[in-house]
């Protein structure tokens, strides 16, 4: 004869195989749940202005002396997971050095989109050195996102934008790293003129600038 009582972890089971269903039965209303708290703007900006703008570029260096350039701006959610729920993307290139002999390294260039948020913490960080002319939501804040992109060459890669403003920990750079399939592009170029300058915008409630 069967129990009328349901244990605690009968009742727990239940519960989470319902949202397992729920889940694949209609897999938008779970994006839009994750999408309607707070987002972050992110930009690869230019200050040849006098203001930080976006249109800007950054690069990074891989082993082989190999240059990844970059633009890009988009948005994502205020949380620290993975989420799909992303915006956004720029243009690429690639330039490989006349000391650069092997084929298996990347060259070329076209665009990219970002396809998910793998990690996203903010950092201690100052007020903006410059007006902010970007036009984006929310207030600048000093982080570190991790970026799962898709170049439109068929390649995977991630895109590592790190965002140093005035008191920032010494131990952030101010650039984006990124690799593409196996090749590390790790070591971020400096800061220079109007090149390797990067900034996030944490908005309010619905905010998605694009």
């Amino acid at each position: 004869m069967f129990s009328r009582k349901l244990s605690r972890r009968q009742l727990l089971k239940s519960a989470g195989l319902l949202g397992v269903v729920g889940a694949i039965l209609d897999p938008a209303k779970v994006l839009a749940d994750e999408g309607e708290g707070s987002r972050v703007t992110w930009d690869i900006v230019s200050v040849g202005t006098g203001s930080i703008r976006r249109g800007g570029d950054a690069a990074a260096m891989a082993e082989d002396g190999s240059i990844i350039t970059v633009t890009g701006h988009g948005t994502f959610p205020n949380v620290d997971r993975c989420s799909p729920v992303v915006s956004g993307g720029g243009t690429w290139s690639i330039f490989k050095p006349a000391t650069s002999t092997d084929s298996r390294c990347f060259s070329g260039s076209g665009n990219y989109r970002v396809t998910e948020l793998l990690s996203w913490v903010t950092a201690p960080g100052g007020v903006l050195p410059l007006p902010d002319a970007t036009g984006d939501r929310g207030t600048a804040s000093a982080g570190l996102a991790i970026l799962r992109v898709r170049f439109d060459n068929g390649r995977p890669g991630t895109l590592t934008i790190s965002c140093h403003l005035p008191g920032s920990p010494n131990c952030m750079p101010e650039g984006i790293t990124a690799t593409m399939v196996y090749e590390d592009f790790f070591e971020a170029q400096p800061p220079t003129g109007d090149h390797n300058r990067t900034l996030f915008h944490v908005g309010g409630p619905g905010d998605n600038d694009d």
